[in-house]
């Protein structure tokens, strides 16, 4: 998640060919492609277990199996923040992409099991949608959000309360979730306007940082479609 994104001015100086349009050309194509192709294999997997009845039922019983996958995710959110060199280097980059997206996908299967398929498919529309219009705004927003880190920090602390709160008092779960929206859509923001880089905004992705850059946004839009899900079936409920 972006959250973990660092300040890159002292390195952008360094390297000036990455100020180059083409270059930085490149490297946003290079990156939404690998986030396509991770939203793709993770679509297929959840539709799997989600149309199938017997692969459905193995996810119902082995329900654990999400916690495993949100622990695995957790851990390499971690190994970015102190081993963020591991990100760089092959082919460690690779399989690390690899296994954060496998987990992401048991993760998302494992909550989509719970929903009525045509939930789960308004939940995949209203995603895609609004992550849409989320990139038209960072794009051609005359503000920046990349240096908002204060204001990132202190929603993640109210959205985890919330959390919290809303464990004792379901009732409350749907604002909760409804901030969960909010949060994962301002870190889509930073994260897209971090990739499109320039001078308008303060920090952006190095060239090298491609697979980083690939698994914050990757990580981003699954979040925001668990968020979404839960709310819908909340609101159809």
């Amino acid at each position: 998640m972006s959250c973990f994104g660092r300040d890159r001015r002292l390195r952008r100086e360094e390297n000036k060919m990455f100020d180059d349009s083409y270059t930085r050309r490149i490297f946003i194509s290079k990156v939404l492609m690998i986030v396509a192709i991770n939203l793709i294999f993770t679509v297929m997997v959840m539709s799997f277990f989600v149309f199938h009845m017997g692969a459905r039922r193995f996810l119902l019983r082995h329900w654990y199996i999400g916690l495993i996958a949100m622990a695995v995710i957790i851990t390499i959110c971690i190994m970015m923040c102190f081993c963020i060199s591991l990100f760089r280097k092959s082919p460690w980059k690779y399989i690390l992409l690899v296994i954060y997206v496998i987990a992401h996908a048991a993760l998302v299967s494992c909550s989509a099991v719970r929903y009525h398929p045509k939930l789960v498919f308004i939940a995949v529309a209203v995603c895609a949608a609004i992550v849409v219009l989320l990139g038209l705004f960072a794009r051609f927003a005359p503000c920046d959000f990349t240096g908002c880190w204060v204001f990132v920090f202190l929603l993640c602390i109210v959205v985890l309360i919330m959390g919290i709160v809303a464990i004792f008092i379901p009732s409350f779960r749907i604002v909760y979730v409804s901030f969960g929206v909010l949060l994962f859509s301002i870190f889509i923001v930073i994260d897209l306007q971090m990739l499109i880089g320039g001078k308008t905004h303060k920090n952006q992705f190095d060239e090298e940082d491609f697979i980083l850059a690939a698994m914050f946004l990757y990580s981003d839009i699954i979040f925001l479609f668990l968020f979404l899900l839960d709310l819908i079936g909340l609101i159809d409920s």
